[in-house]
């Protein structure tokens, strides 16, 4: 049964209905109307300071930065110029701005080279004679392109941009006299020497000169006499295959002794074991030959043998060493016998070491004393380390690559303890070919080592080179020869000298010429006096062949001196 609804509940529902469609309508109103913002705040002006162009102008703003303030000012400003505070900083009351104008200009600045002077000796020239100059010195010009920078028309800065020589400078060159050396120089043991591919041997004298019969043509690998002097331990060519072939000899320095051939090729290096005098011993390494630059492929391997007395007693090598995987190893290695004979140093393109011939072990024969960044030459041949010892066998020097850039030129002479690895750092800067020699034993106070010295440590590898001195700790060190400001002409070849046996005299190889010094007096003679040029000085005695009772040096009256029969100089076959 339906209930009809009286007119009053209708009208009512309908007041109900409509008041809540109203409420609705309000809230969909409210959410769509847009916030009152707050009231913007109003900027306070502001008092700034603007230092710029020698002026200063006080100003007030109401510019929110400094950049808004410059241009507020109509204040310009260049890129470079220096704004202090920068742009973008907000202003404050009081603030100081400093604006500096940066300019620049480019100025060429003229400087004079000046000329050094070169010293030529001449022994066509007496000692006496007053110097003469062959060639007028004269100065050169170079310019250079300089960038200046001013701060408000005050300059700051030069800048130089590059430099081009005008005119080189012109040295001054001077000849000096020191006269032929005709007196006779008299030393202790026997001095011998390669004189264009051949062996001369002087026997405590420097007036009579001996050839000895080698019986070919000599290749300098190998050049070395035995520690009393007896024997000499050589390398030939051979005429009879091209590239890289060599043979080993050995030849007694008795007048008339025949070579010996060693049956042995391909010889990388080579020399006598220093503390055997009777006995003979030789250690050496090998390659193989190619037909690839250099010529040969280093074994990196090591033999010793011993150098029988009965010359019919064959020749009975043992291999010491296989091979050793060194970086750069196709070039070889450098090598040098302990006084005491027990031990052969060895050096490679990154790495020096000691191999303990007496060591129980494979695994405790070798150890490396130091390792360095191997330089890169950029060529087919490698830079190795020249190896020396002290003579008490503990201590050994060499140069190293001192960088860890393969192709910078930075080489120091260092010193390092076999026994424990401990090393320094001797000559900063001594060049590439330093080529430290250790003196003997038989000095009559510290010993000493002398060495080669780069005129430009930053490009040594083309650079000349001058003889230095230096006390054992690596103090003292001095030039010896020749005198500072004179033409330098050394050899490359580690070779290029030699000690005395008593350890006051050195002979090394200048200007293609074989020289004494003498450290007592520092009086140098040239032995040689013809064109011939001459390499690898050996002088024995040495090692524990060296007696406490060598004469000195001295220079004698060639008069007093008998003639020698004239058989003494043999033929070269």
């Amino acid at each position: 049964m339906r209930t009809r609804l009286t007119d009053f509940q209708a009208n009512k529902l309908i007041v109900r209905f409509g008041a809540g469609l109203f409420a609705c309508l309000f809230l969909f109103l409210a959410s769509c109307t847009t916030p009152t913002l707050p009231e913007t705040a109003v900027r306070q002006p502001l008092q700034v300071t603007i230092l710029a162009d020698g002026e200063t102008h006080t100003v007030t703003t109401e510019a929110g930065n400094v950049r808004e303030l410059l241009a507020e000012a109509n204040i310009t400003y260049g890129d470079a110029d220096l704004i202090d505070p920068r742009l973008t900083e907000p202003l404050s009351d009081g603030l100081t701005i400093n604006i500096i104008r940066v300019t620049e200009s480019i100025d060429i600045i003229p400087r004079s080279i000046p000329f050094d002077r070169k010293i030529v000796r001449s022994e066509a020239m007496n000692a006496d004679d007053p110097p003469r100059i062959l060639q007028a010195g004269q100065a050169g010009l170079q310019e250079t392109r300089v960038r200046i920078v001013y701060h408000d028309g005050i300059e700051q800065q030069r800048i130089p941009i590059d430099v081009t020589v005008v005119k080189e400078a012109r040295d001054e060159i001077v000849m000096v006299g020191i006269g032929a050396v005709r007196d006779n120089l008299r030393f202790a043991g026997n001095l011998a020497y390669i004189s264009d591919g051949t062996a001369v041997i002087l026997r405590g004298s420097t007036l009579f000169p001996e050839q000895l019969n080698t019986g070919g043509p000599l290749d300098g690998r190998v050049f070395t006499l035995s520690p009393t002097g007896s024997h000499l331990l050589y390398t030939r060519t051979s005429t009879q295959t091209v590239g890289f072939n060599n043979s080993l000899w050995v030849l007694s320095t008795e007048r008339g002794a025949q070579p010996r051939s060693l049956n042995i090729s391909n010889i990388l290096w080579a020399d006598w074991n220093p503390a055997r005098t009777e006995l003979l011993q030789i250690a050496y390494t090998t390659a193989i030959s190619t037909s690839l630059p250099p010529g040969w492929e280093a074994n990196n391997d090591l033999w010793l043998g011993d150098v029988l007395q009965n010359e019919a007693a064959p020749f009975r090598p043992e291999q010491v060493v296989e091979s050793y995987p060194a970086t750069f190893g196709w070039w070889g290695g450098n090598y040098a016998w302990s006084p005491q004979g027990q031990a052969i140093a060895y050096s490679y393109a990154n790495e020096v070491g000691v191999i303990n011939l007496d060591a129980p072990s494979l695994e405790e024969q070798r150890r490396q004393l130091q390792q360095f960044t191997e330089y890169n030459t950029l060529a087919d041949w490698v830079w190795v380390p020249t190896l020396s010892w002290s003579s008490d066998g503990r201590f050994l020097a060499f140069t190293n690559h001192n960088s860890s850039d393969s192709e910078a030129q930075t080489f120091d002479s260092w010193v390092v303890d076999a026994s424990t690895g401990l090393a320094g750092d001797f000559v900063p800067d001594a060049g590439m070919w330093a080529h430290l020699h250790w003196s003997p034993e038989n000095a009559p106070t510290d010993s000493q080592i002398a060495f080669l010295r780069t005129t430009n440590p930053l490009d040594s590898q083309r650079s000349s080179y001058t003889l230095w001195l230096m006390d054992q700790d690596g103090s003292n060190t001095r030039q010896i020869y020749p005198a500072t400001g004179e033409n330098s002409s050394f050899p490359r070849d580690p070779n290029f000298m030699a000690w005395g046996p008593t350890a006051q005299d050195i002979a090394f190889v200048f200007d293609d010429g074989l020289f004494l010094l003498n450290l007592e007096s520092g009086e140098a003679f040239r032995v040689t006096q013809d064109d011939a040029r001459v390499s690898h000085p050996t002088w024995a005695p040495y090692g524990t062949a060296v007696t406490p009772n060598l004469p000195a040096t001295e220079i004698e009256d060639p008069a007093a001196i008998e003639t020698p029969p004239s058989n003494n100089l043999l033929p070269n076959e």
